[in-house]
Formats: C-alpha cells, sequence, structure tokens
C-alpha cells in the first residue's frame, strides 16, 4: 500500500508543477520525481539483497542551501530466508544543491523501517542525488550504488 500512496503523491506533484508563489519567490530548483530504479547486482543493506526500488519525491531546494520537501523511497530486496522484504525510507529534505552536471543532492532525515517487524528508526541522515537517469542513495553512512531509472520520470528545474 505505501507503494501505491507513493507513487499517487508523485503523480500529483508532477502535475502540480513548479509553478507556484514559493517557488517563483525563491528562485530556487525543484526537483520532482516518480517511478522504480534498479540496482547492480550484489547491491545490499543492512543485509538485505536489493534488486530496486520505488520513489516518490518533491523538494524544492532555495538558493541558500535550504531544501523543502519529501523523500519517500521503498527499496525492494530478498531476506536471508528468501522471502521479499521492502524496507522503506520516509525523509524530509532540509538541504540542497544543483551539482555543476545539472544533478540535484539533497539531505535531511528520514525514518527507516525495514519492512521486517522491527521498529523503525527514527531521524537518520540520508542524501539522495537525482539526475533524470536515476538516483543515488546514502543512508546512515551506506552509500548504496546508483539506481538506474527503469519506469516514470524525474524532472529538474
Amino acid at each position: 500500500m505505501k507503494v501505491a500512496s507513493i507513487l499517487l503523491m508523485s503523480v500529483l506533484l508532477l502535475a502540480a508543477g513548479p509553478v507556484s508563489g514559493a517557488v517563483a519567490a525563491t528562485d530556487g530548483t525543484t526537483a520532482v520525481g516518480s517511478g522504480s530504479g534498479v540496482f547492480p547486482a550484489g547491491t545490499t543493506f543492512n543485509g538485505i539483497a536489493l534488486n530496486g526500488s520505488t520513489f516518490g519525491i518533491g523538494v524544492l531546494v532555495n538558493l541558500d542551501g535550504s531544501a523543502v520537501g519529501d523523500v519517500e523511497i521503498v527499496l525492494a530486496g530478498t531476506s536471508s530466508s528468501g522471502q521479499p522484504q521492502y524496507i522503506a525510507v520516509e525523509g524530509k529534505a532540509a538541504t540542497g544543491s544543483v551539482n555543476p552536471d545539472g544533478s540535484v543532492t539533497i539531505g535531511g532525515t528520514a525514518n527507516v523501517d525495514m519492512g521486517d517487524g522491527t521498529p523503525g528508526l527514527p531521524s537518520v541522515p540520508f542524501s539522495v542525488t537525482l539526475t533524470t537517469q536515476g538516483l543515488q542513495l546514502a543512508i546512515g553512512t551506506v552509500s548504496l550504488p546508483t539506481q538506474t531509472l527503469s519506469e516514470g520520470a524525474v524532472t529538474i528545474q
């Protein structure tokens, strides 16, 4: 159910577009997107083999390096017992930057639910770098490899 709500949120963000009073007044950069990505073979997080993710992102990066918005990523993987496991990363953007290559890097804190019935982890630092071809996520001290966009779109303006 979380995946459906993430995709719905992203579709609404994309439909709304970056034209609002707050965006126009800041001359900032918006990064919005929804879709799914594919990890390279062998990618793991906390012992879970990952194959991809679904995501919904809507963030405004201000010229002063601050950011506001939401990042929701559900990592799809397989537990050590061979069962599907979905790890939810739900974050609030606090910082952001536009990189020389046109990508956007967003940072903040997230709640991480490992999807295995254990209590979620609150206020975990995260960063995500978005391009129109995919995204690269770091959770705490773990940097995951870049995911190639397989469905959906990312718009940076």
